[in-house]
């Protein structure tokens, strides 16, 4: 492991990365706490947990906040495998936001990856618009929607695979953008932030549900009022307007008339310190480590 400067991948590639490690199997489990499905697939050996983890204390974190990009990128395992989910997880998003390192959505991929198959749900939904996207494997709405299903989204089944592949990846770039450019303190609190939206493939029509609670500015002399620091439906609006510029529909998601129900992850835990950070460090483009397991989406 390095304890500083860039992070060195190099290329480990496996003839059995291109295989499923079993056949396909799912089952739907009760979890009370969080009253939501729990279900396990193929290429993803770990669970897709509906929790959040707690990563407000994650060293990873702890580093980024401290404007300390050597510390951080120290602690991820250049062996993709190597990391835990809540590390790969991380890693993930610093590379698909260009945190401390080169933006390499790719790369980001192998570690969203590694830790879905650890059973991080934020990390699958992650990896499903990866899918969806292109970004790290073949283009494949369809499989993207398998993953979405595994994470529990659509549990009526009501919009076909690649529509819900598609709905989910506008969702995740959406969100991508939304803690890309929204300042810190945007939403309180922070770990955990989500918004609910409701969504038509076919027309293209978003319904806001719900929005966390919204930061608020100090109040100026001689007032009480303190300003919202961010007008968040026009945020959300404007972001989700350019995640459809950027994603293209498939022909089943332009023909879906359902609403499917969606979550914007804008838990910027991670993301709070970036303003302050250096000029990104970079990384060996192609340079990677990585286990069979992490490559892997249902068939």
């Amino acid at each position: 492991m390095q304890r500083g400067g860039s992070l060195p991948f190099r290329s480990r590639k496996s003839t059995a990365a291109t295989h499923l490690v079993s056949p396909m199997k799912s089952h739907i489990a009760a979890l009370a706490a969080w009253c939501c499905a729990l279900v396990c697939m193929s290429g993803l050996s770990g669970v897709a947990h509906a929790r959040t983890d707690d990563i407000a204390k994650h060293p990873i974190v702890t580093a980024v906040h401290k404007q300390d990009c050597a510390k951080a990128i120290g602690l991820i395992h250049t062996d993709v495998g190597d990391n835990d989910a809540p590390t790969a997880f991380l890693a993930g998003r610093m590379l698909d936001e260009g945190i401390c390192v080169q933006h390499d959505p790719e790369l980001a991929a192998h570690f969203f990856a590694r830790a879905a198959d650890l059973g991080r749900k934020s990390a699958v939904l992650d990896y499903a618009a990866k899918v969806g996207m292109g970004e790290g494997s073949a283009q494949d709405f369809a499989r993207s929607g398998d993953l979405c299903r595994a994470a529990g989204l659509d549990g009526q089944g009501q919009l076909s695979p690649a529509a819900l592949g598609y709905a989910c990846t506008v969702a995740s770039v959406a969100g991508r953008l939304l803690r890309e450019r929204l300042p810190a303190g945007a939403f309180s609190p922070v770990g955990g932030a989500e918004v609910k939206v409701e969504f038509v493939p076919g027309s293209g029509t978003l319904k806001i549900l719900s929005v966390p609670n919204v930061g608020r500015s100090d109040a100026a002399p001689g007032s009480y009022f303190r300003q919202p620091v961010i007008k968040a439906n026009e945020e959300i609006e404007r972001s989700w307007r350019e995640a459809l510029q950027l994603v293209s529909a498939p022909p089943a998601a332009r023909e879906e008339t359902h609403a499917v129900a969606l979550s914007i992850d804008v838990d910027m835990t991670l993301e709070q310190g970036r303003a302050t950070l250096p000029d990104a460090q970079r990384l060996i483009p192609g340079d990677l480590h990585f286990c069979p397991s992490c490559a892997q989406t249902p068939r």
